[in-house]
């Protein structure tokens, strides 16, 4: 197992379109089903400690599976702004879930309005707890110590608020015709995620992540895709991201650049079966740090531990994972 990050989440405002359609009933139910396989790649170290870029081979077939089961209930708000194309679909959207993996729970909530058809700001939150499953899996949630986790569940708290603005677009609204939508989306979010259970600068675990520490951070996306009028494949595209946090200060060690922004790019497809079944496919590549020390056999969940005095030298790249997302809507 290891985190299931964002980059699902952005890709449900795929799912649901960006082609601003009016929905009749306010309230909505749906299950999203997330499960993603890893190849092993290596951690390279570069030499004598220069600066340089690289790309991380895959050395093994296996490294993880992940998956997570989210029920989530909206309800949706029209706003009374006017009749004006502009304003007349303007809406607040108060959103409720449950994250379930078999290392944690998680529910959150979060509220959004959409002043605009290409502009949508909104702010959540989420809190739960974790557990180790006997050596399968392993850093559910809790700090390493001792070569092991100290998971506490239900004493200790995994949470994260943030704080989010969405511009998105379909020139399918001003270029009328089934072959004129593209669709691009930009996302900027502020926030801050702890654990109960660690000071500021302690490194943690959750969802069998490892490196957390208390502490804010941005992530950034930027989607560009095009809206196929077929009867399954309906939409190709390519998505961006960038995440980290916002000073190195966040670590107790600051050579760990905890400032280090960590880029991907996901080519993505969606495809529609029906009104009701979703289904979004990520090839996920990603860039982490490289260091100037031999790190290959250091797993993720204690790089920091074990290379403190060590200097972020570089970037490499690598291929991370095949992602699913399935969304059943009732």
């Amino acid at each position: 197992m290891k985190k299931i990050i964002a980059s699902i989440v952005a890709c449900a405002a795929l799912m649901g379109g960006i082609a601003f359609a009016e929905e009749e009933n306010p309230v909505k139910f749906s299950i999203n089903v997330q499960a993603a396989y890893y190849p092993d790649n290596a951690h390279l170290t570069t030499s004598d400690g220069y600066e340089e870029n690289h790309y991380s081979p895959i050395i093994g077939p296996y490294s993880g599976l992940e998956g997570r089961i989210t029920p989530k209930a909206e309800y949706t708000l029209k706003t009374p702004l006017g009749d004006h194309w502009l304003v007349k679909d303007a809406n607040v959207n108060f959103s409720g879930w449950v994250g379930i993996t078999p290392v944690s729970i998680c529910p959150g909530a979060s509220v959004s309005f959409t002043p605009l058809p290409f502009l949508v700001f909104s702010a959540g939150g989420e809190t739960g707890t974790g557990w180790n499953v006997g050596d399968l899996f392993k850093g559910g949630m809790g700090k390493y110590v001792d070569g092991d986790y100290n998971t506490s569940p239900f004493t200790n708290w995994y949470y994260k608020t943030w704080f989010q603005g969405t511009f998105q677009f379909d020139t399918g609204a001003i270029i009328k015709g089934d072959w004129t939508h593209v669709l691009m989306m930009f996302t900027y979010q502020a926030y801050y995620k702890g654990y109960t259970g660690a000071q500021d600068g302690e490194v943690w675990t959750w969802n069998c992540s490892g490196n957390q520490v208390n502490g804010w951070n941005e992530y950034m996306s930027a989607i560009l895709a095009y809206q196929l009028p077929t009867p399954v494949l309906k939409r190709v595209g390519l998505m961006f991201e960038s995440e980290g946090a916002y000073s190195d200060s966040v670590y107790n060690s600051e050579a760990y650049q905890g400032s280090f922004k960590e880029l991907s790019l996901e080519p993505l497809l969606q495809f529609d079966f029906d009104e009701h079944n979703s289904l979004v496919v990520l090839f996920h590549f990603k860039s982490r740090r490289s260091y100037n020390i031999y790190t290959k056999d250091l797993p993720e969940s204690v790089m920091v531990e074990k290379t403190v005095g060590a200097k972020t030298v570089g970037r490499e790249w690598f291929f991370n994972r095949v992602a699913l997302s399935y969304t059943y809507k009732f």
